[in-house]
């Protein structure tokens, strides 16, 4: 279990989100748990997200969605065998997971940079489990952006989490709330200062 302590030691990873088109965005969270389903890396309310267009510097849009304030959220990063990263967050959030279908560009001690391959299934706190930006991810076939075995990778991944979420199998039954949870009494400060820019991970 996480306690108070474990904050003044907590790693802090920095996440690049890469866009097959060529969009860049960077985030940061502190690496507080390892176990057999990954990585957590929990984002305070209030951190930054950076785009690589330099036209964005807002709070962090894996805290907060629209016009509404600013929350926590939990980053799950699976086996680098596997193909999707998972964010879930507070209960006054209406969005309580959602699915980046990917492929792993670097994976080291600070750095984590994926390649979205557009699928993106969700489940929202009504219990609606859907996937999202299917036409995106034709878009990018049909452009050439995404090869057949990186689609079939992509669909099998999307379907895989799509009905994880459903049945509420790990990592999606429950755990990380409870995480996300006793993450947010640790009183982290928000990771604003050290966001570095896209093109510099």
């Amino acid at each position: 279990m996480t306690t108070s302590s474990d904050k003044e030691h907590a790693r802090v990873i920095t996440l690049c989100k890469q866009k097959l088109q060529g969009g860049r965005g960077c985030w940061q969270a502190y690496e507080l748990d390892h176990d057999s389903d990954g990585v957590w890396l929990f984002t305070p309310a209030g951190s930054i997200f950076r785009s690589g267009d330099r036209r964005s510097d807002d709070l962090c849009c894996w805290v907060e969605s629209g016009d509404a304030p600013a929350r926590d959220s939990l980053v799950l990063v699976p086996d680098a065998s596997q193909k999707w990263l998972a964010t879930w967050r507070v209960p006054e959030r209406p969005m309580h997971i959602s699915i980046e279908v990917c492929a792993w560009v670097r994976r080291d001690a600070d750095v984590i940079a994926f390649m979205d391959w557009e699928l993106d299934p969700f489940r929202l706190r009504s219990g609606v489990v859907a996937v999202e930006d299917i036409d995106d991810f034709v878009e990018a076939r049909g452009a050439g952006l995404l090869g057949d075995e990186q689609a079939e990778l992509a669909l099998l991944a999307a379907a895989w989490a799509e009905r994880a979420m459903r049945r509420q199998s790990p990592p999606f039954d429950g755990r990380a709330d409870r995480r996300l949870a006793e993450f947010g009494q640790l009183g982290l400060p928000a990771l604003v200062d050290n966001v570095p820019h896209p093109f510099d991970i």
